[in-house]
C-alpha cells in the first residue's frame, strides 16, 4: 500500500499457515506536518509490537506477531511526533503552510513549543525575556519612587507581535502581554532615574528591569481567556532546562 511519503507491506510466505510480516518504510521530506503525523502515528503502532491482521473486503489476508522497536526508537519517534504536533497547531493558527524544515536549532525548538502553548492559552516563562528596558514618561509616583529604590514590585506590559522564524517564514502569533511579579531595577538605572526625577527631567529616562532569582517574563496571548492567569505551564522538552 503506497502512503503520501512511505508505503506499508504485508509479506505473506508461501508456507501455509506461517505468519505473515510488515514492513513499512517512510520518509518526512518535503512532507507538510498533516501528512507526516500520518505516517508517525502508524510507525508508533508498529513499533509498539503486537498482534496484527490485515483485512479486507473477501477477508483475513494474512496477520502475524510484530516486536516492539528498541525504547530509544518508540522515544525519538514520539519526540519527533512532539515537535511536528508543534509546528503543525503554530501552522494552522498562523494560515501558513509549509514542509517540515530538516533541522532545528534548540532555540527554534523552544520558541516553537511557547507559540504553540500560547495558543492554547497558557501562560508561559520565556528564556529569551530575562529584562526589559522601559523609558519614563515623566510622571512621578511613590510606586514608582520605590522600584527606583530597589523594592520588588510586579511589571507588566505588552508587545506588539510574538512571532518565530521557521524554514525562512515569519510566524506572527498576534500581540501579546507579559508580566512577572517581582522585578527589580538595576541599581545604577535607578540611581540615575531618581536623579532625574528630582530635577524634573524624568522624560525619556530608559532603566532596566529583571526579574528576581534569575527568572523569567511571563507571556500570554492577548487574547488568552482571562482564568489563564500568569502562572507558566512546563515546555516539556526532554534534554532542555524549564525556564522559571
Amino acid at each position: 500500500m503506497d502512503l503520501a511519503g512511505g508505503s506499508l507491506e504485508l509479506l505473506i510466505p508461501a508456507a501455509s499457515g506461517a505468519s505473515a510480516s510488515l514492513r513499512f518504510t517512510f520518509s518526512l521530506e518535503k512532507l507538510e506536518p498533516a501528512a507526516g503525523l500520518r505516517l508517525l502515528r502508524i510507525y508508533q503502532r508498529i513499533a509498539a509490537g503486537g498482534a496484527f491482521e490485515v483485512r479486507a473486503s473477501a477477508g483475513s489476508l494474512g496477520g502475524g506477531q510484530l516486536p516492539p522497536r528498541p525504547e530509544a526508537a518508540r522515544q525519538e519517534a514520539a519526540q519527533l511526533r512532539s515537535y511536528i504536533e508543534d509546528l503543525e497547531a503554530v501552522q494552522r493558527h498562523c494560515e501558513q503552510y509549509f514542509p517540515i524544515p530538516d533541522e532545528l536549532t534548540p532555540t527554534d525548538r523552544i520558541a516553537l513549543r511557547m507559540a504553540r502553548l500560547l495558543i492554547q492559552g497558557h501562560c508561559v516563562a520565556s528564556p529569551f525575556m530575562t529584562r526589559a528596558r522601559f523609558t519614563l514618561n515623566g510622571q512621578d509616583s511613590p510606586t514608582l519612587r520605590s522600584l527606583l529604590s530597589g523594592e520588588p514590585h510586579a511589571v507588566r506590559g505588552s508587545t506588539a507581535a510574538f512571532a518565530l522564524t521557521l524554514a525562512r517564514r515569519h510566524l506572527e502569533l498576534g500581540p501579546v502581554h507579559f508580566y512577572h511579579p517581582h522585578v527589580t531595577i538595576d541599581e545604577e538605572d535607578g540611581r540615575r532615574a531618581l536623579a532625574a526625577l528630582e530635577a524634573g527631567r524624568g522624560q525619556g529616562c530608559e532603566v532596566t528591569v529583571r526579574p528576581v532569582g534569575g527568572e523569567c517574563f511571563r507571556h500570554l496571548l492577548h487574547d488568552a481567556a482571562p482564568g489563564s492567569g500568569w502562572t507558566p505551564v512546563p515546555l516539556k522538552l526532554p534534554g532542555f532546562t524549564e525556564p522559571r
